[in-house]
């Protein structure tokens, strides 16, 4: 099998094992071990993977003891990865610094790894040589690993480890990811400098570009954009479609449906680029639906966009040992995420306009701790005033995985007010 059949079967192990998960230790049996064993380590060898590693410089604890880092994977003689743990429950990206002290401390150390067993934080230093950075250059689930992250992993596997092209392997992957997010962005809102550079290779314009003319050319620009997205889809299809559609096998050349047509049942978010700019958008369809995950009640149109996003909030709260099945109500003006089939909610999604946002059930308070660098903003959910929720607000889907640690928290809260009984007095409103 490859990497990534393997950490496909170590994803179903997990799942199984994660409920029975206690504390640190159990944490690093259970979860971790085995993740660093698909990568080929030998976890059995002691001169291979250290547990417990004194790294130089490590300061005493007040009982005489010297901290130590979980496990340091030695190559050739040397540190050559740190990894740190912490307890399945416990938020990750609380405890980068502790991970850095260690980090900074040992020169022949170029991969730190951050872990509660299910999130995986990865650094280097690519900024300042020996000391580590501040963000991770890759973050992944191990419950939902893709094929992506298997080939992001495999220079970090025994076999093709190299620490010295591991900081261009970070390098690539950060450069790839941010490149990846602004071409989305401009394709899907195209900025003013982008417009003014179509403008000037194109020479559409004589004289100054102002304010006036880059507006007046905004809603072509992007709608030269969404036709050559349309393009591009409607030839993908066609070759994926050509090879069972020859002539002389029985079937016509010709796909079932037109090109156009094919292409806008795909990308719904395309035929309601207009509607965009209203921050609540009434949505168009004619009968209500359901399906495993949800319902769309009559008068509303559930988008792409809006199943995307479910799908990894449904991803980060399976993460949680409470085990309660999430499901969604589309309405005009909402998409509400609840648990099962109660019409409790716990989150509310607004996609339709350029500012997305969730609307918390939660205060203010309790929000922001868990979500920094996100603009937040109190809202008001009755007319008296008596219940005051969050709203947050985010640019893209990426953005949602920086959100797990408040999603995990409005979840669990969820499942305890539906095992308690407790009632939420606004389900009406649903």
């Amino acid at each position: 099998m490859g990497l990534y059949e393997d950490l496909r079967n170590l994803a179903e192990q997990i799942k199984k094992r994660q409920a029975h998960v206690k504390g640190e230790e159990a944490t690093k049996q259970a979860l971790v071990l085995p993740f660093l064993q698909v990568l080929g380590f030998d976890i059995y060898d002691p001169t291979e993977v250290k547990p417990e590693y004194i790294a130089d410089f490590a300061k005493k604890k007040s009982g005489g003891q010297f901290e130590k880092i979980d496990y340091a994977i030695t190559l050739k003689g040397e540190p050559a990865v740190f990894v740190e743990c912490k307890a399945v429950d416990v938020a990750v990206e609380d405890h980068d610094g502790q991970l850095a002290r260690y980090f900074n401390s040992t020169p022949s150390v170029k991969l730190g790894v951050l872990t509660n067993g299910i999130q995986y934080r990865f650094f280097t230093d690519l900024r300042n040589q020996n000391i580590m950075d501040a963000t991770p250059f890759l973050e992944f689930s191990i419950l939902r690993v893709m094929e992506r992250e298997a080939d992001l992993l495999r220079p970090f596997t025994k076999e093709s480890f190299n620490s010295a092209i591991i900081q261009r392997h970070a390098e690539e992957i950060i450069s790839l990811d941010k490149v990846t997010a602004l071409i989305h962005e401009l394709l899907r809102n195209p900025s003013e400098n982008f417009i003014r550079f179509v403008l000037s290779e194109l020479e559409l314009v004589g004289g100054r570009v102002t304010a006036n003319v880059v507006s007046r050319f905004e809603p072509i620009v992007k709608k030269s954009i969404q036709t050559a997205l349309l393009g591009m889809m409607t030839k993908s299809i066609q070759q994926e479609i050509a090879p069972a559609q020859t002539p002389g096998n029985g079937t016509s050349a010709e796909p079932s449906v037109t090109p156009r047509a094919s292409a806008e049942k795909l990308t719904p978010s395309v035929a309601t680029e207009s509607a965009a700019k209203t921050p609540t958008p009434v949505k168009t369809t004619s009968l209500a639906q359901n399906d495993s995950d949800g319902v769309t009640a009559a008068g509303a149109e559930t988008t792409k966009e809006e199943l995307e996003i479910f799908g990894v909030l449904k991803r980060i709260c399976a993460e949680s040992p409470l085990q309660v099945p999430i499901r969604y109500k589309d309405g005009t003006n909402f998409f509400a995420v609840n648990l099962g089939a109660t019409r409790s909610w716990f989150l509310r999604l607004f996609a339709g306009s350029r500012r997305k946002s969730f609307v918390a059930r939660l205060p203010m308070a309790q929000v922001e701790p868990l979500v920094s660098g996100f603009q937040v903003e109190a809202v008001p959910e009755n007319p008296d005033k008596t219940r005051i929720y969050s709203r947050i607000y985010f640019s893209s889907t990426s953005d949602i995985e920086r959100l797990r640690p408040l999603i995990i928290k409005l979840y669990e809260e969820a499942v305890r007010r539906q095992q308690s009984g407790l009632g939420d007095g606004d389900d009406a409103a649903e």
